[in-house]
């Protein structure tokens, strides 16, 4: 009779021991699953500009050519540092901006500083208003889009819409609407960040050669 209680009890202690060590094999689970969660780095954040200018100006103008560049009028939705896409497959009136890129300064300041560099390199001068004589050619942009549209998953473009107008003594020259489209070699926020500065890049030389038209 002894016998038989102390074989009981030891049946029920080792229950009892067996389900105390799963629960401490559970709960060690669980502190490395949260700490396994808690030492995955969290996302980098990601800041663009238009990039260093290439070794060769994209176009030669003359040492003399000089034109004031009015402050860049955007939308709304282009006065931040934001970068924006499109996914035209889903929902192409649906803007959206990338959790974890941004621009180094909004889209006007980019253009506006990537004119002076360009046009500098290439032999002419961008000037501001106070610095330029009264019959200095003025370039007035307003940026409608500046963002990067993807047809699918995996392929991309960038997309620059506006209108530009050239003034010269108050008077109006030229004035049209532009839209360049470039493809971009990757479906992400760098690609679509080359892409845009290619499409900047084109619309400078464009507007160059008009510029150099007028004179």
């Amino acid at each position: 009779m002894f016998s038989i209680l102390s074989a009981d009890f030891s049946k029920n202690g080792s229950s009892r021991g067996l389900k105390r060590l799963l629960s401490g094999l559970l709960t060690l689970l669980a502190i490395a699953s949260l700490t396994a969660c808690s030492s995955n780095p969290a996302p980098v954040k990601q800041q663009y500009d238009l990039g260093p200018l290439t070794t060769t100006p994209i176009t030669s103008a003359p040492a003399g050519l000089r034109f004031v560049l009015a402050d860049i009028q955007t939308t709304a939705a282009l006065d931040s540092q934001a970068m924006l896409y499109r996914l035209q497959y889903e929902n192409a009136q649906q803007l959206k901006a990338y959790a974890y890129a941004r621009w180094s300064m909004p889209p006007a300041q980019l253009i506006q500083q990537r004119f002076k560099q360009q046009i500098s390199a290439a032999g002419g001068l961008v000037l501001q208003r106070n610095q330029a004589a009264p019959d200095t050619p003025v370039l007035q942009l307003e940026l409608d889009e500046f963002s990067q549209v993807f047809s699918s998953a995996s392929s991309s473009h960038a997309q620059l819409n506006g209108r530009a107008l050239i003034s010269k003594n108050g008077k109006v020259l030229r004035h049209r609407q532009f839209q360049i489209q470039l493809t971009a070699r990757q479906a992400d926020a760098a690609g679509g960040a080359t892409a845009l500065q290619l499409a900047v890049d084109q619309l400078i030389a464009d507007l160059q050669q008009e510029i150099l038209q007028l004179n």
